[in-house]
């Protein structure tokens, strides 16, 4: 399939489609040479999919199967599209630039061989830690200790810590998002942690009756008056070292945060590929008819 060909690391992808997503193809004749999809991520903000055959390509198939795409979307209510591809395919990025997307932001992915991990210079932020009253422990460890107040502190923590982290789908027409409830942060948690290779330990920093920070399934992040102390640091060392325990030898990272990537490289995260993401904004004034040669698929 050609969707399978372009991004072979999203095959599984095709088996959690649901009904959200819209799809198209471009045939030529009884062949499909263009595949293109996109659905809702959060209220008025959308993201797109696109691919051409190598043989197809600069001869306006993507061009007209992406504005097609546009007002389909723009028709069903979307405010914005976003596309992702690797900071490594120029004309990709060219061809998206020039029908109106902007980048946001660039996801980096990291890979870490445990047993090479730079640990020495940082043995003694714990202790330093613990002297400022930040304490080191695990969401499970908390949970058993304090109850189901552990979620509460945690979400409230997490909200906090998004303040000032990149936003890779902005809308400058959408409300600032409120907090979530415990209920919403919980399934999102589980979301993530269902993504993960195999289970991994959510580390948490905690002041008194506060959780200061976390590591674990949903990222890592400080509460912004915190930052700069080496909380981050602490508690991925604090992750490293479990991982060592449990026999892990490989440890994989994403982030979009400058302050992190500083952080991953200095404990010997490589990083391997980019991912950069731009978003277009659609005007609901600016509708316009297409005739591409393309084609709904089923869903």
């Amino acid at each position: 399939m050609l969707f399978a060909a372009a991004y072979p690391e999203r095959a599984g992808d095709l088996a959690r489609w649901d009904d959200r997503v819209r799809r198209w193809v471009a045939a030529d004749g009884a062949r499909v040479v263009g595949y293109g999809s996109f659905w809702p991520v959060r209220d008025r903000r959308f993201r797109t999919d696109l691919t051409v055959a190598q043989e197809h390509r600069r001869r306006g198939t993507g061009g007209r199967l992406l504005s097609l795409l546009a007002d389909a979307a723009r028709a069903e209510g979307a405010t914005t599209l976003q596309a992702r591809t690797e900071s490594d395919r120029p004309q990709v990025l060219a061809f998206l630039a020039r029908r109106g997307f902007v980048e946001t932001m660039r996801m980096h992915r990291l890979v870490l061989d445990v047993a090479s991990a730079t640990l020495e210079p940082y043995a003694d932020v714990e202790r330093r830690l613990a002297a400022e009253g930040i304490v080191l422990t695990t969401l499970e460890d908390e949970q058993h200790r304090i109850g189901e107040a552990c979620w509460q502190r945690l979400c409230a923590a997490h909200h906090a810590a998004t303040d000032g982290w990149p936003d890779p789908d902005p809308d400058p027409l959408a409300d600032p998002p409120g907090q979530p409830t415990v209920a919403e942060f919980r399934r999102k948690y589980a979301e993530y942690a269902r993504l993960l290779p195999e289970p991994e330990p959510c580390i948490l920093a905690v002041r008194g009756d506060e959780v200061v920070g976390f590591a674990g399934p949903i990222g890592t992040g400080v509460r912004p008056a915190l930052r700069g102390r080496g909380i981050a640091t602490a508690m991925k060392l604090r992750a490293i070292a479990g991982a060592r325990e449990r026999g892990v030898t490989t440890l994989y990272s994403t982030t979009g945060n400058p302050a992190m990537l500083t952080v991953n490289e200095r404990l010997g995260y490589r990083r391997t590929t980019t991912e950069v993401r731009l978003v277009r904004r659609l005007d609901p004034q600016a509708a316009r008819r297409t005739t591409p040669t393309a084609r709904p698929t089923a869903g």
